[in-house]
């Protein structure tokens, strides 16, 4: 009996080697491929996430918070206000273009102050089948415009830290530091509260249907306020909606502030937060482009 030798000729033998190496950087890929994002866009609530737009896309986004506290006041008076719905409000506008597809530059500005913020926004890591986290920077500065004002100018700095647990759950820690922060009231005018502050706000988000998640921040309080301050911690609670490009979302909170300068502080235009004042307000999002 003879037997027969297998020879593989050198076109398949390289055709062999192709296919395995292939094979093993697409499994490679897939490893490091980000996960899908839950539906929430540039912001929580108040508080950044570790996301941004597709390249080349631009959001405009506006803010309103309502002045009057639902917990403010007689029934009567409440009832004449709409529960705060008749009251000022503190207003803003923004605006942002993702310049790369991991970066994204982006302008705010509100009549709190009329307070103007330029920052910008880079996605160092998003998290995939191995990599446990997502991982942006944010940096930027802030210029009260507003009259009687000392301390006009500030800068700030945020790393933004989340985790997907599966495709309903988001948890993210926002370390933050920031200049000439919050406000010291003066007679007519104001200086700032800190000259450095520091906070490690937290946000939380979970889906309850594709398009409809509730969104939670907790904003500590702030460790280096004065021992006469008496301040409480800052939260806010909301639904946030997603609609193909748009995002809405209408929110409870004990504090108005949407600038990094003003959260980071455990107060808000001079007050110490009190965790019982209940605001009503709301977000809308719009994307254009890719």
């Amino acid at each position: 009996m003879t037997s027969r030798r297998f020879i593989l000729h050198p076109s398949s033998f390289i055709l062999l080697v192709t296919l395995i190496a292939v094979g093993t950087a697409n499994a490679q890929n897939t490893k490091y491929t980000p996960l899908p994002p839950i539906p929430l866009g540039d912001t929580l609530l108040n508080l950044p996430t570790s996301h941004i737009a597709r390249h080349g896309a631009w959001e405009v986004k506006f803010t309103h918070r309502f002045n009057q506290s639902l917990d403010r006041g007689s029934f009567s008076d409440r009832v004449h206000s709409l529960w705060g719905l008749d009251s000022n409000a503190d207003v803003g506008i923004g605006l942002s273009y993702a310049m790369r597809p991991d970066l994204q530059l982006s302008f705010y500005r509100s009549n709190a102050l009329d307070d103007i913020e330029l920052g910008a926004k880079y996605i160092v890591v998003q998290q995939a089948p191995a990599v446990p986290f997502s991982l942006a920077l944010r940096a930027g500065g802030d210029w009260r415009t507003e009259r009687d004002l000392a301390d006009r100018t500030s800068v700030f700095a945020q790393a933004i830290v989340s985790r997907q647990f599966g495709t309903r759950l988001e948890i993210s820690a926002i370390p933050t530091f920031a200049t000439n922060a919050g406000r010291a009231v003066s007679g007519q005018g104001s200086t700032a509260l800190f000259t450095h502050a520091a906070n490690l706000p937290i946000g939380v988000a979970f889906v309850l249907t594709d398009a409809l998640s509730v969104v939670g921040e907790l904003i500590p309080k702030n460790r280096d306020l004065s021992r006469g301050t008496h301040a409480d911690f800052g939260w806010a609670v909301g639904l946030k909606r997603a609609i193909g490009g748009h995002y809405f979302e209408i929110l409870v909170t004990d504090t108005n502030a949407t600038h990094v300068d003003q959260y980071v502080t455990s107060t808000y235009m001079g007050s110490p937060l009190n965790k019982n004042d209940i605001h009503l307000g709301f977000n809308i999002e719009r994307r254009f482009g890719h």
